[in-house]
């Protein structure tokens, strides 16, 4: 016979408090977390989906790689969009309504994605996925800060498992689903997952109370002023290149613009009276400390895995399997130290885990570096894998620090700036570590090919061989001979791009030595706290 979940009351002075109904002696809030954990990691997934599945996507939809751009772009304004809602959501409809609405746009938008017939088309259907994934994401985070008053490290490590596990898993199941009939089988496996969740979570997530009686207006000049300054941040980061930089009228005019619609954000939203982002919390030093460490470490976790993957399966040419392959120790290591962040953790050591974390993440990236085309998969696995251990550590002390002794208010305006806060690093990284990689390489390869000439001896004999080789294979002479150049070019272009990478890694390590640096600054909470000591 099926228990019906009644109600607990709730006290009328906290109209979110979590109440702890029990299904077959199951607390309700546990089984929140089965059903909200799919889709964090469908959430964390969708964002790497793609990396493998580029080059099909635009072959069968005919387009080319600078179109394509333009849909990744219309896919952060949707995740930026969703994200920016949560505090008038959480005011207007409740937390739980906000994560179901946001649910349903994400489900509906990825099976428009999987049906998109042509570039155009997919651009507007991954926005519209992208603002649902903004929305789950979001409100997930204060939900699960909700839920668990007195198990902080441990929910936090739930939403660390589905958000940053999702990216890192997201090339093992994508190889899988590429090989299925089409590219768009990563977007009709969200479709029943998502689905089945809405349900769940309709009925488990308590109702909750909007928490204002007089309706505040949106803030819709601060949305309009947000997206167009990402607007100006996607089109330099798309089009200085092809401009000349600084050479170009173009790029001094759409920085100005930028850095204009920057600057009137920031005023507005500190003289609005009910802004899109409570900027004001910034004025909270821990909290200020929390999302700039937080911001380099997503960028060099996000832009890690992207090379990776880039490096495995264009560079060295793995099959899509064999990437995915690569990296699921790195997966298992991940996980193991996120449950042992959650088992373990208590509040007084939460700095210093995040310490360990970053140095080891730190340490794990500059060691990447030495990655060349001659690593072995196994060492490529283990030092990824080391990396991935150490990226356990330091989102869940991160994000706890960050929000303790904050009201639920200002928990759910500080969920969006720190979502904003990973995608919108994660995304320029990615983009100028590209640039970075590109030029570097080209740079490179140029040094390499003039000093054929001194080495020429060696390299005629490789010449010669690989001739030899291919007159066996069958092929005239001339084709012979051409085709030896052509593998020679190729080896040479790739040496330069590895090179491009490690100097690429090199940067990242450095980048996160400054994130350690933020860490030792932190303040520990006072000994006379509110809050749970145990994690």
């Amino acid at each position: 016979m099926t228990t019906r979940l009644e109600p607990a009351p709730i006290p009328s002075n906290d109209p979110i408090a979590p109440d702890v109904r029990v299904w077959h002696g199951i607390p309700r809030r546990d089984l929140v977390v089965v059903a909200i954990l799919p889709t964090l990691l469908l959430a964390g997934m969708t964002s790497t989906f793609t990396d493998l599945a580029r080059p099909f996507v635009v072959n069968e939809l005919s387009s080319d790689r600078y179109r394509y751009q333009w849909v990744l772009a219309c896919t952060l304004l949707g995740s930026v969009t969703g994200m920016s809602l949560i505090a008038w959501m959480r005011n207007r409809i409740g937390l739980k309504n906000s994560y179901v609405i946001g649910l349903i746009i994400f489900t509906l938008g990825s099976l428009a994605c999987a049906t998109a017939p042509n570039m155009e088309l997919l651009g507007v259907t991954r926005f519209v996925q992208g603002w649902g994934n903004g929305m789950v994401v979001t409100t997930v985070l204060a939900v699960f800060w909700r839920e668990f008053p007195d198990h902080r490290d441990a929910a936090i490590a739930a939403y660390v498992l589905g958000l940053y596990f999702g990216r890192i898993v997201a090339p093992s199941v994508s190889a899988y689903l590429i090989n299925l009939p089409s590219w768009r089988s990563i977007f009709y496996f969200n479709v029943p997952i998502a689905a089945i969740s809405v349900v769940l979570t309709s009925h488990l997530l308590q109702a909750d109370e909007p928490r204002e009686r007089v309706r505040a207006r949106f803030d819709f000049e601060g949305l309009v002023l947000l997206l167009g300054w990402v607007l100006c941040l996607m089109l330099g980061l798309f089009r200085f290149q092809k401009w000349g930089w600084y050479t170009s009228n173009d790029f001094w005019l759409v920085t100005a613009m930028g850095l204009a619609l920057f600057v009137s954000f920031v005023v507005h939203e500190f003289v609005c009276h009910h802004p899109l982002l409570d900027l004001r919390l910034f004025a909270i030093p821990r909290f200020t400390l929390s999302v700039a460490i937080k911001a380099l470490a997503d960028l060099c976790f996000f832009t890690v895995v992207s090379v990776l993957v880039r490096y495995m399966a264009v560079t060295r040419d793995y099959e899509r399997v064999t990437t995915g392959l690569v990296l699921l120790p790195a997966v298992a290591a991940m996980g193991t130290t996120l449950a042992l962040t959650a088992w373990l953790g208590t509040r007084d050591d939460r700095k210093a885990r995040l310490v360990v974390g970053l140095i080891g993440m730190s340490l794990g990236t500059w060691y990447l570096s030495s990655l060349d085309l001659y690593t072995d998969k196994f060492w490529t696995a283990l030092i990824t894998a080391a990396w991935a251990a150490a990226a356990g550590l330091v989102a869940s002390p991160l994000i706890c620090i960050s929000q303790e002794e904050m009201t639920p208010d200002q928990i759910a305006s500080s969920a969006g700036i720190k979502n904003l806060m990973l995608v919108l690093p994660a995304f320029v990284g990615n983009n100028l570590l590209g640039i970075f990689i590109e030029r570097r390489g080209d740079s490179h390869f140029d040094a390499m090919r003039q000093s054929f000439v001194p080495n020429r001896p060696p390299l005629e004999d490789v010449r010669l061989n690989l001739v030899d080789y291919f007159t066996l294979q069958g092929l005239g002479p001339a084709d012979a001979a051409a085709q030896a150049v052509r593998l020679l070019t190729r080896f040479t272009h790739d040496y330069a791009t590895v090179f491009a990478f490690q100097s690429a890694f090199q940067i990242l390590a450095l980048i996160m030595m400054l994130a350690v640096v933020l860490a030792c600054c932190l303040k520990p909470l006072p000994p006379q706290a509110t809050g749970p000591r145990r994690g």
